[in-house]
């Protein structure tokens, strides 16, 4: 399989939180409290926060853990590609409901619309421009020039219950987007000759969400799981392998 090079963990409520404004400083103080107890010495180090207070950040140094606070959502990031550790889900996991605890225990967020997770990789091609390879690959799309910054994306859900196309408005279901494009375009680690894979795995809840949102993540995984495994397959299937960088 390939290697998981970021991981994300986000959580949606149905509305906004404005109560982030007066809370954030002291959700960011409970957080930074859990070092050198239930999470490393150095997991975050860096606070950041913008004008208005209504968006936080908690990083390491390194990167490769960020914790993002906002009136929509909440967001656990770790990034392997300059990290000495590897994506390990129980780990993560671990950490998540170590810290989804303690933000919750001050912000105590209810009606959970959405939990996702979205993964990151990358794959090598047998050709120096990874968007050409894909166009080939991936369309019949005919063209009069050289293909670059190739980006695909596409969103499978899972029908509702009756049998009909879920409302992704107001209806329950599991989504999944896939995002495959040429590396050169990736917002953080932008290199030239890979071709970047984002699967980003979804669930919708209807009725709203107001129990254990760790063990429902443990749930989406499962979903995510199959879903990542299926694009794996197809991309090993026309000529790419797992990417070294």
């Amino acid at each position: 399989m390939a290697i998981v090079r970021k991981f994300t963990i986000g959580v949606q409520p149905f509305a906004k939180s404005f109560r982030i404004h007066g809370l954030g400083g002291v959700i960011t103080d409970a957080v930074l409290k859990l070092r050198g107890k239930t999470l490393p010495d150095d997991y975050f180090s860096d606070i950041g926060f913008n004008a208005e207070r209504t968006a936080y950040r908690l990083s390491s140094d390194d990167q490769t853990n960020s914790l993002q606070l906002t009136e929509n959502t909440i967001t656990l990031t770790k990034d392997y590609y300059d990290s000495k550790t590897s994506f390990d889900f129980k780990k993560v996991l671990e950490e998540f409901r170590t810290i989804w605890g303690t933000v919750n225990g001050v912000l105590k967020l209810v009606d959970i619309r959405r939990i996702g997770m979205v993964a990151e990789y990358r794959y090598s091609v047998d050709n120096k421009n990874p968007s050409i390879w894909l166009h080939s690959k991936l369309t019949n799309v005919p063209t009069k020039s050289a293909t670059d910054k190739f980006t695909m994306r596409f969103e499978e859900r899972e029908f509702a219950k009756d049998g009909g196309i879920p409302d992704p408005k107001k209806a329950d279901f599991l989504n999944c987007i896939y995002t495959i494009y040429d590396s050169i375009s990736d917002i953080d680690h932008p290199v030239a000759g890979f071709v970047d894979v984002d699967v980003d795995a979804q669930r919708y809840f209807t009725p709203l969400l107001n129990g254990n949102v760790p063990d429902e993540v443990l749930k989406l995984y499962k979903h995510f799981e199959s879903s990542q495994r299926r694009i794996d397959e197809l991309l090993v299937s026309l000529g790419a392998t797992h990417g070294k960088r």
